[in-house]
């Protein structure tokens, strides 16, 4: 069996009951699979076939879940792309999968006229929906041609084959591709099922982005693993969010901390109904307790999930009842999933020391596309070495502290900037902050804030670092206050501090 595989079986077994729904329209489990199923032999009948790539430049949809179970049952692998990147970041990606054909949504139609010509590989671009330009394949129209069996596959496809290649921010540098077997997608989603103890009666919401490795696996293919209904928002906004919640009655929904930050901001979140929450997961960044406690004043159970691309993406979670006891941990590593936090010399630290957070289990990627020294230097000693510095308390429970690489020292004293941002995110004053160490000639390095005021609102860099006295050491405390509109970001939430220090040091 392999992934491609869930949505057969499902329309074998229930075949009636509700599966997909992306704004006005919704498909049972069998209408579901039948659509996969015209789009593998669509791909059938194009000559593309296991291992070749398929790329997607894609808006939420259900049309995105078809191309990525059409192809988990081919054994053909997906390339997700990040719709927010400019054309030659993209045209690198392209370049370094080569993808036989590309899928796109129309709302990127200057952007792919943009990519046209430049990666000779693709043989056809595909409009995901009407709007598309007129000589290309207008994907409905496109796969009704084709029969609704199940297709014939040459070989075996297993869950040890490649699934998707998502490529990770690049933050630094070029991005790398992360290879995601199937099983790695499988063994996700069982770890958030034994987690959550989700059932087929379970209604996600998917509001992230697809391409996204927390919209895709934290919420869309769990959910449809176990058979629950999947509802789909093709575009985050914060208010028609709210609404959906409400109208399709959602009982989890993943988000990075800044979609939260936003909905707690519009008028609707004061009478939104979010009774039938069970929990919202945030993740793809540190969540502010701040924020974590807002959503606990309304009744609802903030959990702070830990993930990476790498791990398909789940690492750790707190259950509900521990999220108020346990505020602002990251919770206990996933079932199938072993957990370390090692020192320099990746030997295993106690309880409370500080050091590189380590992993190994099913979940974990099989491999950074055609970077054999990556890999090998990522995945030394059998665990996979995350670069998120952290500890474990007593119980066992993770506390993320900040990257390891965005460490600074300060008199000798080790600083991670994500301890000193969480302080001055509770000034009422304040929606978002970047802090990141600058040269000292005193100290060899100090720190520097970064703040963005609420609108409509004032604030002195005095007052920024008197609320910090008292609740940080005296060599945690920015030496310098600056004030921006807006911090630059990655797609996934994190705060892009190559940028920050760039123009502000």
């Amino acid at each position: 069996m392999n992934v491609g595989d869930w949505t057969a079986k499902w329309a074998d077994l229930y075949p009636n009951e509700p599966s997909v729904k992306c704004g006005d329209l919704s498909f049972t489990r069998r209408e579901f699979n039948n659509r996969v199923n015209q789009l593998a032999r669509a791909l059938q009948a194009k000559g593309i076939q296991k291992g070749d790539r398929v790329a997607g430049l894609l808006a939420n949809g259900n049309e995105f879940l078809e191309i990525l179970f059409a192809c988990s049952k081919l054994g053909v692998i997906m390339v997700p792309m990040n719709f927010r990147l400019a054309a030659p970041e993209l045209e690198y990606i392209l370049k370094d999968s080569e993808p036989k054909l590309l899928f796109y949504s129309p709302e990127f139609l200057v952007t792919v006229g943009a990519l046209r010509g430049k990666t000779p590989g693709i043989r056809e671009y595909i409009s995901e929906r009407p709007g598309g330009t007129p000589h290309d394949a207008e994907y409905g129209s496109w796969i009704s041609a084709y029969s609704v069996a199940e297709p014939e596959v040459k070989g075996e496809v297993t869950l040890e084959d490649p699934q998707f290649i998502m490529y990770t921010s690049g933050t630094t540098g070029r991005p790398k591709g992360a290879v995601l077997t199937q099983g790695n997608t499988q063994w996700n989603a069982i770890n958030g099922i034994v987690l959550y103890g989700i059932t087929k009666q379970h209604v996600g919401l998917t509001s992230a982005p697809l391409f996204h490795i927390g919209g895709l696996s934290a919420s869309a293919t769990p959910t449809l693993y176990v058979g629950g209904r999947l509802v789909i928002q093709r575009l985050f906004n914060p208010s028609e969010t709210l609404k959906l919640i409400e109208k399709e009655r959602v009982n989890s929904m993943f988000g990075i901390p800044v979609m939260f930050q936003f909905m707690a901001l519009v008028p609707e979140f004061s009478t939104a109904d979010l009774s039938s929450v069970h929990y919202f997961i945030a993740g793809g960044a540190p969540c502010p307790k701040s924020l974590i406690e807002i959503y606990l004043k309304k009744g609802v159970v903030f959990n702070q999930g830990y993930g990476l691309t790498e791990t398909a993406p789940g690492v750790s979670a707190l259950r509900s009842e521990e999220a108020e006891r346990k505020l602002g941990s990251a919770g206990k590593p996933m079932f199938h999933l072993d957990l370390r936090v090692v020192d320099d010399r990746d030997k295993p630290l106690p309880p409370k020391e500080m050091g590189e957070v380590v992993l190994r289990g099913p979940n974990v990627f099989k491999e950074y596309w055609r970077l054999p020294k990556e890999t090998a230097e990522a995945k030394r000693g059998g665990w996979f070495h995350t670069g998120d510095m952290g500890y474990l308390d007593e119980e066992g429970y993770l506390w993320l502290v900040d990257r390891k690489k965005d460490m600074y020292i300060s008199g000798g004293e080790n600083v991670y900037p994500a301890e000193v941002e969480d302080v001055i995110y509770k000034m009422p004053q304040v929606k978002e902050v970047g802090v990141m160490g600058m040269a000292d000639p005193k100290w060899g390095e100090a720190g520097v804030a970064v703040v963005v005021p609420k609108a409509g609102m004032t604030l002195t860099d005095q007052e920024v670092l008197a609320f910090c006295q008292g609740k940080l050491a005296k060599y945690k405390i920015p030496k310098r206050v600056v004030f921006a509109e807006a911090l630059p970001r990655t797609a996934t939430g994190k705060v892009l501090k190559k940028e920050l220090r760039a123009k502000y040091l």
